[in-house]
């Protein structure tokens, strides 16, 4: 197995390509990340922490909800940041793992960031040492299912994805199947979790994130043997077809309350 090296510097987070693969996440997933941050009841004078604010979408609907002065979104690239702190939003750059707590919250909310990072269990429990007592960690987590995949081609591609991705990046999307246990072992009570299954459908924004996720590991993928041009060539023209629908990622939104 190689080396891993780490999200940051397997993906360039400041290209263009970056910022529309994560504008493509944005029109996939924020409908169910608004939806748990509505259902904690985020309002106005919450302290809100976004860790990983990739594109700023979260962050801005914190902004709404609880006012811009009152959240702080962290990423180790603010390429794409400019306009939440034209908002008034707090943007940091900041190290999840390593630095100090930039607050103390009434709900911190990550999305797809922590099955990328190594200690994955005990950056939980730094989160949930930030928040204030009665505050909300709510954690999203993606997993790959190929297995479900409704096509030979991106069936392929996705297995291979992942592979590529727990060896370069070290992630880990099973471990979105063990929660909302890694919030209890950290100590939060009410704790809960909700697995969604959307439709990838051609040619709309999911199948086309899953698309543009998949030439993330292109390169490495080719040169290590895992796939061909041609298998690869044959997943993106499936992704783009009308008539091709996929159930083959899994979103895992866990939440728990510190006492």
């Amino acid at each position: 197995m190689s080396q891993t090296i780490g999200w940051n510097n397997f993906v360039d987070t400041q290209a263009q390509a970056e910022h529309r693969r994560l504008r493509l996440l944005e029109e996939s997933f924020d409908p169910f990340s608004f939806r748990q941050l509505e259902n904690l009841g985020v309002r106005t004078g919450w302290q809100c922490l976004e860790v990983g604010a990739g594109a700023g979408s979260v962050a801005a609907r914190m902004a709404e909800l609880a006012g811009p002065e009152n959240v702080v979104a962290t990423d180790l690239s603010l390429a794409f940041l400019g306009p939440l702190a034209d908002l008034g939003v707090t943007v940091l750059h900041h190290d999840v793992t390593t630095d100090d707590a930039p607050g103390e919250f009434d709900v911190i909310h990550t999305r797809f960031v922590l099955e990328h990072l190594p200690g994955r269990d005990a950056v939980i429990e730094r989160l949930s040492s930030w928040l204030k007592p009665g505050g909300w960690l709510l954690i999203e987590i993606g997993t790959t299912l190929p297995e479900l995949s409704s096509h030979p081609a991106t069936r392929e591609t996705m297995a291979a994805l992942a592979r590529v991705m727990a060896d370069r990046v070290g992630t880990a999307p099973e471990w979105a199947r063990t929660l909302p246990v890694p919030l209890e072992a950290a100590g939060l009570v009410d704790c809960a979790a909700e697995g969604v299954v959307m439709p990838a459908r051609g040619g709309q924004p999911l199948a086309g994130w899953l698309k543009n996720t998949t030439k993330l590991v292109e390169e490495h993928a080719l040169a290590t043997g895992l796939v061909t041009r041609e298998l690869l060539d044959e997943a993106y023209a499936v992704y783009e077809n009308s008539s091709f629908v996929d159930y083959s990622w899994m979103t895992v939104g866990a939440r728990g309350r510190r006492s």
